[in-house]
């Protein structure tokens, strides 16, 4: 990554109506090193960042000059790498973007990442609210708004069908894939919504739509999982075992068959296939597959099991990834807890 570093301290001298001999004196070097850092010959010593930040009035991230594709890509970063965004971050990031929608070439990208800042402000809210909502709970069981406040922190499932029904983004969707019928990720969520609101008929026509676009396993996946919803098991286990004997050389059917009979509380015969997924994955891996047998084994009531997955994620994050942030701290937090549970 380039940073104009010596640009930047310029531009910020001058819009102060400063000297490097002023400047010099506040920092307490000479006006020669000032001259060196503004063209580039050298670099402040870091212990220097945080006054140069106070005589400018601004953070110290602001003193690298950055692109806008650059700072984007931070930021979006920061959105996985980071459990709570402090106020004065979060205040910067919002600023910032809404004022990158302003620029033509980077609107569509910036709106995007005020959107994903939005739903990462959100989910630090449920985050502080679970643990609040479970305790006023036993406290006072008998309030239906205590219910309420835990599952809208926990994402639990409402069965009102005014609440629940996706009519709306059922709607946007199909404009979507109206607008971009090529592109097969649309008919993914158009169909996820479609099963789930039972609206079956329907499912069906998309899915062929999609099969003329490209004739993938996920054709058999959504059939299967159509019939599912139409009370058909039988029929759903027989589009679902075709799916896996037609692409038994696909790391992801193997886990999406994982997925199925999870999703049917056969959680034995499940992690059977999330294994099976886990030698032929690629690299760098996701931990998709760790993360499922963690979650099987601590319903079976195998901590140790589950405590061994998140390690293996540990191992593969350290391997394929990073060392550090918040896909690490999780699993660290998740093997904390899990280690309290057999005590």
């Amino acid at each position: 990554m380039n940073f104009d570093f010596g640009n930047r301290i310029k531009s910020l001298r001058l819009s102060r109506s400063m000297t490097q001999e002023q400047l010099a004196q506040k920092l307490g070097v000479s006006a020669q090193a000032v001259s060196k850092w503004e063209s580039g010959t050298n670099m402040p010593d870091i212990m220097i960042l945080p006054d140069l930040s106070v005589i400018f009035g601004v953070t110290i991230d602001d003193l690298f000059a950055m692109t806008d594709a650059h700072r984007m890509d931070r930021i979006e970063n920061m959105l996985y790498d980071v459990q709570f965004l402090t106020q004065e971050e979060f205040n910067q990031h919002e600023k910032y973007l809404k004022e990158l929608q302003g620029k033509p070439e980077h609107n569509a990208q910036a709106g995007l990442l005020l959107a994903m800042l939005y739903n990462k402000r959100a989910s630090e809210y449920h985050a502080l609210a679970k643990p609040l909502a479970r305790t006023a709970l036993q406290q006072i069981p008998d309030r239906k708004d205590a219910h309420n406040a835990i599952f809208d922190a926990e994402r639990g499932p409402y069965t009102d069908w005014n609440f629940v029904n996706h009519s709306d983004l059922i709607e946007f969707y199909k404009d979507v894939v109206t607008n971009h019928p090529d592109d097969i990720r649309n008919y993914f969520w158009l169909l996820d919504l479609l099963i789930a609101d039972r609206r079956t008929a329907e499912a069906r026509d998309y899915a062929e739509k999609m099969k003329a676009v490209k004739h993938t396993y996920h054709y058999e996946m959504y059939i299967g999982y159509i019939c599912q919803a139409e009370c058909d098991l039988p029929g759903a286990m027989e589009w679902w075992n075709k799916m896996l004997s037609d692409n038994q050389q696909i790391e992801q059917v193997w886990f999406e068959y994982g997925s199925i009979l999870a999703k049917m509380g056969r959680y034995e015969e499940a992690l059977e296939y999330f294994r099976k997924s886990q030698p032929m994955r690629a690299k760098p891996r996701f931990t998709d597959c760790e993360d499922a047998i963690s979650q099987i084994c601590r319903i079976l009531g195998d901590i140790d099991g589950a405590i061994e997955a998140q390690k293996q994620m540990l191992q593969i994050m350290k391997e394929d990834w990073t060392t550090e942030g918040e896909s690490v701290d999780s699993s660290l937090r998740e093997i904390k807890r899990l280690e309290s549970m057999k005590k």
